[in-house]
């Protein structure tokens, strides 16, 4: 079944940000560049959004709507592995080059600055959520681990490499990060709560 036309314009809206976002970056992007490169009319676009960051957080949320699912493999490790593959693959990316502008721009603009905290961190909360869910129900963890510590680990990890270069983020990277920091992280949590 085809999308209904103003989901089909809202879709080549946000597709028209990223890429401009790609190619010129947050500062020199536009409402009216991309109401040229989506066709639409500037009313359009101002009727739905109002500022440069109501129309990132749009591209951004439709961009990485699928980004919150987690891999069950059975294992906690093994989840682990497989939901910061996925950030470090992600972070790697063209995709990810245009979260490290936005990041960048952000340090000068605190409305991008929360649309960034709520896209690209706040929103990906969940997936951490449930991997822990599943590890205290496999009986791998007791209940108390501590998600927000989790996730907060994870997203430093991967944006730190991103931004810093420090090498590359590959399997030998996850897999120390999470055999070294991740997994002693976890059980620290459970066995200190404070």
């Amino acid at each position: 079944m085809a999308a209904a036309p103003k989901e089909d314009r809202r879709v080549a809206i946000c597709d028209a940000v990223f890429e401009l976002l790609g190619e010129v970056g947050y500062d020199r992007m536009s409402m009216d560049a991309v109401a040229a490169r989506a066709r639409a009319s500037k009313a359009t676009i101002y009727r739905k959004w109002q500022s440069k960051p109501d129309l990132v957080t749009a591209a951004l949320l439709q961009r990485f709507a699928d980004a919150r699912q987690t891999a069950d493999t059975g294992s906690l490790r093994g989840d682990l592995v497989a939901h910061m593959s996925l950030g470090c693959e992600i972070a790697g990316s063209e995709d990810g080059a245009i979260i490290a502008g936005l990041m960048t721009a952000a340090a000068r603009d605190p409305e991008l600055a929360a649309t960034v905290h709520t896209c690209i961190y706040a929103t990906k909360r969940s997936p951490y959520e449930t991997i822990l869910n599943r590890a205290i129900e496999r009986g791998e963890l007791p209940a108390g681990a501590d998600v927000d510590l989790l996730h907060e680990t994870v997203h430093a990890l991967i944006i730190n490499r991103r931004l810093s270069g420090a090498g590359p983020m590959d399997d030998a990277f996850v897999e120390r990060a999470v055999d070294r920091i991740l997994l002693p992280v976890l059980r620290s949590s459970v066995a200190d709560p404070a």
